[in-house]
């Protein structure tokens, strides 16, 4: 009786595993397939295009300080 008790005991513990374990796979899987991801994506391309605009206008105020003289477009006059 205590064998049998202690191979049921196991079985039960290793499908108990196995079904927590195939739980957190799935609930990966379905985390996979929202737009969360692609939503964090963009919002770190976006951050990014946002910060090399920021330096190009930081060049353009170093310039401006500097008193250099610009056209009509927005280009620097060539000397």
């Amino acid at each position: 009786m205590k064998i049998l008790k202690f191979i049921l005991n196991i079985i039960w513990t290793l499908s108990l595993r196995n079904i927590c374990v195939w739980t957190i796979l799935g609930w990966y899987w379905l985390w996979s397939k929202t737009s969360f991801d692609e939503k964090a994506i963009s919002v770190v391309k976006e951050t990014v295009r946002r910060s090399k605009n920021a330096a190009r206008e930081m060049g353009d105020v170093k310039d401006a300080i500097k008193g250099k003289k610009f056209n009509k477009n927005g280009s620097p006059k060539k000397k």
